[in-house]
Parts: structure tokens; sequence; C-alpha cells
């Protein structure tokens, strides 16, 4: 039987307490606050918690009228361990013996205390665990200073391998390991009266959602069967330490980005696995009423959650389908709009991603595979034959409609042949700053063709205070343009409203069979500047236009406000492991052994110069491409910079030519063109077709050679 949510609001507590107990509960524990005043009930925190009406309580409901609290206690641990429902997605009584070797390492390691965190070499802790520690914040550490640590020790992520490495073998060291383990973190941290989100913290908000959606709910239902190795004690301070993490969500929220996300699905699973709490209705109600509340506010019409990071936009997605999963195996009924969010999220990211179902790890985000994503949506939403092409690399369903596609509100411009893994595939970010987990990269992109890809983006990198870090948000993990040596520079002002868009992103974008095209600035919003001082000197302008199949023309337009000489750096990060510098023609070429290539041919000139740096520490961090969200797994990369100086306006043009291991460039030269205006070229391509490419003084693209008359595109 389903069963609707309300919005929940809070009354008084009589009024709740009555309204959630029931009469025969209020007169057994007593009218004033719905507890019995100084009786055995009220001095048990989880007894004085529970709806003695619910059904199956009819022993614990006896035992606390008599006043026995062992004998309430021991009828509520047998009620837990026989129960059928709810449901989880094992059955408790029949636990899945699969061990992963992963699993077993893991489990292994905590027997010795011994514990692996955000890739920081193990840490043994030789005597008691000190859940507060921190490894990095030690003297003479040789790792860099990250908070981190201690945050993300307490998630506890390996009590699970614990129960799944007990049930699997049987071995009680395991099962010892984990009971001690749980019964330790209980009494040497309690919930905190307040917030708790600073260094050292072992209850910030997003652990203790954490806790609750994707680990304790795992670690409950292997174990709550053993009562020969899980004695009723440790079970029942368990349960009531999970009522005590929903009552602190409940208390002190995010308010909003994926935290909130985090902290209302771990609410949500607590008040979903113990209906029996007189809480429990109040905090699905209010978790729910939380999360649809953001996904309208997070979330731009587009589908994209404002942090603008894939990685936290599926972070975001991830605790809605852990509620939504919860919700349907229990028979929730949701609101329409929380599906509909969901719906339109898992869209987005079909649209951002490139042929290898990855979408660009834009802002913090690291590489996320979006087609298991995909098989989730088919489940939990609909059988979208779109979805389903996408998720199983096109083997079943329809490919999408659209080929290429603009999210205008997050300003991701994808530009893309087809849905093929082989396809050719651009995504420019002209997007806003975003609303947390900001990089300063507005008008950078990646490019993939032939299975590969060749112009990446630095990602992100542990949250710790390192060159690396800095080096990943900086203009410099970017393909973007340096002026006079100063980055954009977006952050530290007031985020109040700045950092997220209230309209569609300011651009141009243009689809057609036979080309896209996309242009926008950086420069001209009020949060837009260059080098600490945000210096208001120079508007940067990109035009990119993608000639289908594979040739992309970029053009880069640098107009100061000032009459005064200025210097550009216009940059180009490269995924291969070396590329080569022709110095007569400036010619970029990358040295891949494997499937594809990438020819940047610029238009020259005597004030054109090229240079690559590779792995470079000093004077900056350059030329480097972490692979994931990890301090250890980097490599180095080649980045061009391609530098002009000069007074007024000042354009850079380039021909990205991709091109099959063995083949040649499908561009054979760029050369000047025959127009009289600010910038003139012709792209020449080997077949011996011609495209011509001139800016007029008004900073319009007129561009010949493409389909029929010639293209007139404006500037973004």
């Amino acid at each position: 039987m389903t069963q609707e949510f309300g919005v929940w609001r809070r009354t008084s507590r009589r009024k709740f307490l009555t309204g959630a107990l029931g009469a025969a509960s209020i007169a057994l524990l007593g009218q004033d606050s719905g507890l019995a005043e100084g009786g055995i009930v009220a001095q048990d925190p989880l007894l004085s918690a529970l709806n003695l009406d619910f059904p199956g309580l009819e022993q614990v409901r006896a035992a606390c009228g008599r006043g026995d609290a062992a004998a309430a206690r021991t009828a509520f641990a047998a009620h837990l361990r026989a129960r059928t429902k709810p449901l989880w997605y094992f059955d408790p009584a029949d636990p899945p013996k699969l061990l992963k070797d992963s699993d077993r390492r893991a489990a292994d390691d905590a027997l010795a205390h011994r514990y692996t965190v955000i890739d920081v070499p193990p840490f043994t802790f030789s005597g008691p665990i000190d859940w507060t520690y921190n490894p990095t914040a030690q003297p003479g550490s040789a790792h860099p200073l990250n908070y981190e640590w201690t945050w993300q020790f307490n998630r506890l992520a390996w009590w699970v391998p614990l129960a799944k490495a007990y049930t699997a073998t049987g071995d009680r060291r395991y099962a010892g390991e984990l009971v001690a383990e749980i019964l330790d973190w209980i009494a040497k941290n309690p919930a905190p009266k307040a917030f708790a989100n600073g260094p050292g913290s072992t209850w910030r908000t997003i652990e203790a959602g954490i806790r609750m959606g994707f680990c304790w709910g795992d670690v409950y239902h292997y174990m709550v069967r053993q009562k020969d190795v899980f004695p009723d004690d440790a079970l029942l301070t368990m349960v009531e330490a999970m009522r005590q993490h929903a009552l602190f969500l409940e208390s002190f929220r995010s308010s909003h980005g994926n935290w909130l996300f985090m902290e209302a699905c771990g609410m949500f699973t607590v008040g979903a696995l113990f209906p029996e709490l007189v809480a429990a209705k109040g905090w699905r109600d209010l978790a729910v009423e939380r999360l649809d509340e953001r996904a309208t506010a997070d979330v731009y019409p587009d589908g994209v959650e404002t942090e603008l990071t894939p990685g936290y936009h599926c972070v975001c997605i991830d605790n809605l389908n852990g509620v939504l999963k919860l919700a349907t195996l229990e028979g929730y009924v949701l609101p329409n709009s929380y599906r509909t969010h969901v719906e339109k999220m898992y869209t987005s990211l079909m649209w951002a991603a490139a042929p290898t179902r990855i979408v660009p790890p834009l802002n913090d985000s690291w590489e996320v595979k979006s087609s298991w994503l995909g098989r989730d949506a088919i489940k939990l939403l609909h059988d979208r034959p779109d979805w389903k092409y996408f998720a199983t690399d096109g083997k079943e369903g329809v490919a999408p409609k659209e080929t290429s596609h603009l999210l205008p509100w997050a300003g991701w411009a994808a530009m893309r042949t087809g849905w093929d893994s082989d396809a050719s595939f651009l995504l420019m970010d002209c997007g806003p700053f975003g609303l947390g987990h900001q990089h300063e990269d507005k008008l950078t992109f990646t490019l993939n063709a032939f299975g590969r890809q060749l112009v990446h983006d630095a990602g992100t990198w542990q949250y710790e205070h390192s060159g690396m870090r800095s080096y990943v948000i900086s203009a410099r993990g970017h393909s973007v343009v340096h002026v006079d040596g100063l980055e954009q520079h977006r952050a530290g002002q007031d985020s109040s409203g700045a950092y997220v868009g209230k309209a569609p992103a300011a651009l141009v974008w243009e689809t057609h069979p036979e080309y896209d095209y996309v242009s926008a600035s950086y420069g001209k919003e009020p949060i837009e500047g260059w080098g600490p001082k945000r210096l208001k000197n120079v508007v940067h302008t990109r035009r990119i236009l993608f000639v289908k199949p594979d040739v992309w023309i970029v053009v880069d337009s640098l107009v100061p406000a000032d009459t005064a000489e200025h210097a550009y750096e216009s940059t180009f990060h490269l995924d291969a492991p070396s590329a080569v510098v022709d110095a007569a023609t400036n010619i970029v070429t990358t040295q891949n052994k494997h499937l594809a290539n990438l020819a940047i041919i610029p238009l020259s000139s005597a004030d054109l110069s090229a240079r690559l740096i590779t792995g470079q520490t000093q004077p900056f961090v350059q030329g480097w491409l972490p692979t994931a969200k990890s301090a250890t797994d980097t490599g180095a990369r080649p980045c061009v910079y391609y530098t002009r100086k000069g007074t007024g306006p000042v354009h850079f043009l380039y021909a990205f030519s991709p091109y099959k291991l063995g083949d040649a460039p499908k561009v054979a030269s760029v050369t000047p063109g025959a127009g009289d205006g600010p910038l003139s070229a012709l792209v020449s391509l080997t077949g011996g077709a011609k495209i011509a490419v001139s800016l007029t003084a008004s900073g319009e693209m007129v561009v010949g050679g493409v389909g029929g008359k010639p293209l007139h595109l404006a500037a973004g």
C-alpha cells in the first residue's frame, strides 16, 4: 500500500506527539509532554522516541507500561531482528556472500587499524583510534595540509567491507572489529548541539548525511540478524545513534548545493528504516520537501545543477536517487515534481557527455562516466529510447534526435557529429562562475575525435593546500587567454547571486547539419576581470566554428579599453604524452602513438610565437593532467602557449584538425586572406576545399566555403 507524502511543518511538541503517538500511548506515557516524567521510559532516549502504538511493538509497550526498561529494550531488539519490513536492497536474513578483493583488503586493514584516506598512504593507529586525527596536520608531515582526511575518515567507509567480510567468511574477527568500532565511535562522538563543519570535526553535515544514506544502512542490514556477534546493546546503540543523526540533520542543514542533497538523503533513510520512531514520517516528509525545494532552486531550467560541476551534479542525482529508490522500495509516493527534476538532470548529462560517455570535468569535477546514470534512469523513471541508446552505447534504443546541443543556462555548448564512440565532439564552457567549486575557466573547451580526448580540462585535485590544487582551479589549468601575465579572476567577491545566472548565459549559438557555431566573451560581466585587482582593461571574445565533420576554426579576439600595449598568451592543454612545434609555421602537433592526433595550425605572423610547457612546477605550475580526484594520480601533458603583443584589438586564429594515426591533418594550411577587415584568413583543406574567414569592424565573423552562401556569425 502506498503512502502519500504530505508537506511537513513543525508544530508544538504536544500537538506533534499526540498526532503521531495516538491516544493510547499518550495515556501510557503521560499527558504533558508525551513522556513519563521521571519514569524509566523517559530516562531511555530510544524508548521515549518510539510510537508504542506501532504494529509489532505490543511487547515493548507492555514492558514500558510496567516500568521494565530492560525488557522493553530486549523486546524492541527482537522486533528489529524479526521484522520483514521496511525492505532493504538485500534480505538481512540472507545477505550477499560476495566479497571482492578490494573489500577483503579494506576489512583486513581495519583489523590492523590501518586506514587509507584521500590517497594519503595508509596510516596505522598503534593504540586506540583517534577519530579526530589528521596525519597531514602533524609537524613534519610529508603531505600538504588537507582537512578532508579527518572528515572523510569519519565517513567510515570500511565498515561495510567489515560486515561483508564477516558475512562471506564467518570469521568472527571481522564482526568483533566492526562492533568494537561502532561502539567506540558512538561513545567518543556524541551529536553536537550546533553546526560542526570545521577542521577536525567528526560531524560535518555531509559526513552525517553520507553515513546515514550510504553506509550505516548496509551495515545495519548485514548485521541485524547476527545476534551472536551483534548483541542487543550494540544493535540498539547503533539505532539510537542513527536517530541522533536524523535529529542533527533535521536541525542543521546547508542552504544549497550538493551538501544539502546528501544531508536530506541521510535523514530520509533513517526515517524510512525506522518507521517505529515518532519522528520518522516527519523526517521523510521534511527530506523530500528540502530536496524538491532545492532541486527547483539549485538546478537551472536546462537541468544543470548551479555548481556547474558535473561530478557534484551527479552527487546530487545520486542522493535524489537514493531517496527515490528507497521510497519506491517502501511504497512511498513522491511528488511528480521530484521525478521531473531527476529526469531533466539525467538528460542534461546526456547532452554534455563526450563520445566516451564521460562528461568533461568542468570546475571541481572528476571524470564522470554518465552512461551508468542512464541505466539507473531507465529503471527508476522512464524507458526512454534515447537514454537506452546512450546507456548501452547504441546497442539498444534510438539515438537522441539532436547531435549538437546547447545547455543555455549552464552555458555549455556541445558540438558533435553523432553518438558513436568515434564521433567528433567539442564542449565549450561559456557559463557563469558557479555556485561553488569554481574554476577560472570561462571560454575553455575540451575536444574529442576518433575515440580520443585531444584537448583536456585540468579537472580537480584533492582539497589540500598545495601548488597543484591552486593550479587546477586557476586559469593556468584551462585553455584560456592570459593578459599581461594576469589570469581570469572572478573569485573572492560577494557571491550573493553574482555567481549564479538569473538568465541564460550571454552567447551566440547556431547549429546546422554542416556547421555549429558558438561565441561568448570574458570581461564584460561586472565580476569578470584580470588578476588579483580584477582589471577591467580587456575583453576576450572566443568564436568557435565547427565545420563538420572534423575541422574547428577558433578565433580569439582581445579588445582593450586603453591604448597601451598588451601581451596576450592563448593556451591550449593537449592530452598527449608530447607535442612538437614547427618553428617556421608555429604549427603544433601531438605525438600520440595510438588512435589519433591533433594539429593546431595558426594564422601565423611575424609577431606570433609558440612554445610548449610540459610538467612544469616553477616559476608556476603548468602542463599537468590530473586523471582522477586524487592527490597522487597525475601526468605531465604539453600545454601550448601562443603569444602576441600589440595595441588596439589583437586577434588569433587557429584551425584545430584531428586526424587518425597514419593519416595527415585535413587542414593543409592557414594563410592570410584577401579581406581588408581586422582579420582575414584562408583555411585550405587537403582535398582542395577552402574556407575563407574574416572579421568585420563590428566583430561579425563572415565565413565562405561552408555550404552555400557566406555565413554571417555574430560575436558573443
